[in-house]
């Protein structure tokens, strides 16, 4: 009698937004050059989907943020929570790989370990920025994290988790990027002329937030500084008009506003005024300067120094655990001080030179190459390892 094949591997992916999305594609292709027969079922998005991923179903257009819209869909949640575990049970794939969206993930996690699946959770909850006791819990639901900073192994490994540092997608995705060749001429810049940087955010409520301080630091730049040109990056025309209402408030102010073009600002402009968030690490890619601002409400600036646990909250200097870049996250009109900082970046001498060789040593140790190739490593040979040991305990 013939001996029974083995049956492929099987990695469930679970990503509830558009990051997760992204990253869970990257994962599944080198999982299937891996393994071309590798079975990989999931819940995440179109990305996911052409990966070859089986879908339970578009999981990310369902994608929610905030306390009232979360709990209006409550009961979706809770549905999908109870129905992809019962899949799990039923599927038995050899790992669950939770991406993010810790709400979610981390309640599919515990129901996941309940019914013997090997949890490689991708991309940490901040528990280095709030409710550092989660991390504890964490320890009781997952058997392996991936990491995206150095400084997280550290954290896990204390709590007697495995944990595997990959570094952040978004590098090797910049990587990729190819820029725009003649993107300073055609913005008509002479070779010496300084470029200003302006990205006010992705999300709506960032934009209306920032976006009006990032405009006034940069007049009272212009003012002192008249030579700078400034550049604007439009994350996506839905901002469109909260971009142009902001700069109508400013008629003397010269800004060219920029849709799709954040990399090539990035990448040529001589200094920059940000919002906190991954276009801090974009900036660090390019080795262009930043001021980082972030403007709260009196209630949220009350609340932030209460619940956060990090002094900092631009990510080059949570990296850098020191700051290497100037910050500004309060409730009060900093406008003087953030047009001062930018200032002393882009002009030659001790503030600019301190900031590059601060910024280049944590591009040294962040910025590495592979992280989607170091991902789908670490959980293919622990879908590997689980398939020839027991299950582990509830």
């Amino acid at each position: 009698m013939a001996a029974m094949t083995e049956r492929p591997l099987r990695v469930f992916i679970c990503a509830g937004e558009q990051s997760g999305d992204s990253h869970g594609a990257a994962l599944a292709k080198r999982l299937r050059q891996r393994d071309p027969n590798i079975e990989l079922h999931g819940l995440g998005g179109p990305l996911m989907e052409a990966a070859g991923v089986t879908l339970r179903m578009d999981f990310v257009e369902h994608a929610t943020m905030g306390i009232v819209p979360v709990l209006k869909k409550l009961p979706f949640f809770k549905r999908m929570l109870a129905e992809t575990a019962a899949y799990l049970a039923e599927w038995k794939p050899d790992v669950l790989v939770p991406i993010d969206y810790p709400g979610f993930n981390l309640r599919l996690s515990g129901r996941a370990r309940k019914r013997g699946v090997h949890v490689a959770y991708y991309v940490s909850p901040q528990v280095w920025a709030w409710r550092p006791g989660r991390i504890h819990r964490i320890a009781r639901l997952v058997d392996h994290m991936l990491v995206l900073f150095p400084f997280e192994v550290d954290l896990y490994s204390g709590v007697g988790v495995p944990c595997t540092f990959v570094g952040h997608p978004l590098f090797d995705e910049l990587r990729t990027r190819k820029p725009s060749p003649a993107f300073r001429a055609g913005l008509g810049l002479e070779t010496a002329t300084p470029l200003l940087g302006l990205l006010p955010g992705s999300r709506q409520a960032e934009v209306d937030k920032n976006l009006r301080l990032i405009l006034r630091a940069a007049k009272r730049v212009q003012e002192e500084m008249p030579e700078v040109r400034l550049a604007l990056a439009l994350a996506k025309e839905s901002l469109r008009p909260a971009i142009e209402a902001g700069l109508a408030e400013f008629p003397g102010l010269c800004v060219e506003v920029l849709p799709g073009k954040a990399s090539d600002i990035a990448r040529v402009s001589r200094a920059a005024i940000t919002v906190s968030g991954t276009a801090t690490l974009e900036l660090l890619h390019y080795d262009c300067p930043m001021v980082v601002v972030y403007q709260l409400t009196s209630a949220q600036a009350w609340l932030g120094k209460r619940l956060l646990t990090t002094e900092w909250i631009a990510l080059v200097n949570v990296l850098a655990q020191r700051e290497i870049c100037p910050e500004y996250v309060c409730s009060e009109d900093v406008t003087e001080q953030v047009a001062a900082d930018t200032l002393a970046l882009l002009r030659p001498g001790r503030a600019r030179k301190r900031c590059l060789t601060h910024m280049a040593n944590l591009r040294l140790k962040v910025d590495v190459k592979g992280s989607h190739e170091l991902a789908a490593d670490t959980v293919f040979k622990l879908a590997q390892t689980v398939r020839r040991e027991p299950s582990p305990s509830s």
